[in-house]
């Protein structure tokens, strides 16, 4: 069902016209705003991580036990409304052109033939959707479907829980390619080239991304990739993911080439796990946490990102804006607009809780090649002293030479 546009957040650009106060930027602990840590330690290198959304996907694991067949000539709502609640059905290898929309019934599943690709043809709005539990999709490609705005071409009701999305491929969708639901697990798949969202969400809870082998060492969790085709404003929502409330796990994905942020976490996200990603070439923001609480930024590999190049402390590889208790540590990053920063903001939207930048804690990073003014630091736009809160920037490595591998 699409979002009324007021739960998003609102304007994310500094605010030039300021009060008496003036622009506000804070020292943190003492240190200036990028700082460099004198004498590092040696650091041990990281294993290489290979990307591998791009090698052939292991075939789907639910056609063995067999199933009723969609064919790629069928009326697939009518095959499903002929059979009872958990049916397994085989969609048949070929394009399935136009007939494809369906409300699955709790404990169905759908499992695709190498080959397998539901296409709305740009005149119908979703290939799933509705309010069931416990559904499955496995290995089947849906494209060029036409939902309204704040919708998807895979829409389940965000309270519809517990689907699992395994090695599905959303491309070439209006709006969004696949829209979460609480306790979705979306496992590998490539979410690329839709019109405004690879993967959207708004209030869905307990939502894992990862890979189909659960292996940090190779990123063969979600692709989410050239989305934004349309290149409006980015303000609203657009790029790899973005979502608001729910609790989210993102790990072992290769977010690239967006042209907005590549993951956004909006209004009061919160116990957030974002590790062991590959997020490089966004135009905007890598990683953006905006008016959130409690996450953990992990064991990322975060570069070139803010290709926008915009001013002030946006366009970081990481930027935490108006945000609490979050901690970002282990991250390589190299080659960004700003490296790791924070903002504050007079944020009022969907308070309380207050949105304020504290309990903000970056450590043990590797930042290299920014182009801006800040491998690190934060900034005020509304006369808050950023000094008193509890944010602090220690044993941070900050170079000049790229560190990518």
């Amino acid at each position: 069902m699409a979002t009324p546009p007021s739960r998003l957040g609102g304007n994310l650009r500094p605010r030039w016209t300021l009060t008496a106060g003036g622009l506000v930027l804070a020292l943190v602990g003492g240190l200036a705003l990028w700082a460099r840590t004198p004498d590092p330690q040696p650091r041990a290198p990281r294993a290489p991580v290979t990307a591998s959304t791009t090698e052939p996907p292991p075939p789907s694991t639910c056609l063995a036990g067999g199933g009723v067949a969609i064919g790629a000539g069928d009326d697939a709502e009518r095959v499903v409304s002929a059979h009872r609640v958990g049916t397994t059905y085989i969609v048949r290898a070929g394009i399935h052109l136009r007939n494809f929309s369906v409300q699955p019934r709790s404990g169905d599943r759908f499992c695709g033939e190498p080959g397998a690709v539901l296409d709305g043809g740009r005149s119908l709005e979703s290939a799933f959707s509705g309010r069931a539990t416990n559904v499955t999709l496995d290995s089947i490609t849906v494209t060029n479907y036409n939902s309204g705005r704040q919708g998807a071409a895979i829409q389940p009701q965000s309270r519809a829980s517990d689907w699992v999305v395994r090695n599905v491929s959303a491309l070439h969708n209006a709006w969004a390619g696949l829209l979460v639901a609480d306790g979705m697990r979306i496992l590998g798949g490539h979410y690329n080239d839709n019109d405004q969202l690879g993967i959207g969400g708004n209030a869905a809870t307990g939502i894992v991304l990862d890979g189909l082998d659960d292996d940090p060492a190779t990123v063969d969790g979600p692709e989410l990739a050239r989305n934004h085709t349309l290149h409006a404003s980015c303000d609203f929502e657009a790029g790899g993911m973005k979502w608001d409330v729910g609790q989210v796990t993102i790990r072992n994905a290769h977010v690239h080439d967006n042209d907005c942020r590549g993951l956004w976490a909006d209004i009061n996200a919160r116990n957030v796990l974002i590790e062991h990603n590959l997020v490089e070439d966004n135009r905007a923001e890598g990683i953006f946490y905006e008016i959130g609480q409690d996450a953990v930024v992990r064991h990322n590999r975060v570069y070139r990102n803010g290709l926008r190049a915009s001013s002030w402390y946006w366009d970081g590889g990481i930027t935490v804006a108006s945000s609490f208790n979050v901690e970002v540590y282990g991250n390589r990053l190299s080659g960004n607009y700003n490296g790791i920063t924070g903002t504050q903001q007079d944020r009022p939207d969907s308070t309380p809780p207050a949105h304020l930048l504290t309990g903000y804690h970056v450590h043990d990073n590797l930042i290299c090649a920014t182009a801006g003014e800040h491998p690190t630091g934060v900034g005020a736009d509304n006369g808050a002293n950023l000094a008193v809160r509890d944010i602090s920037f220690i044993r941070n490595t900050v170079q000049f030479a790229p560190c990518e591998q």
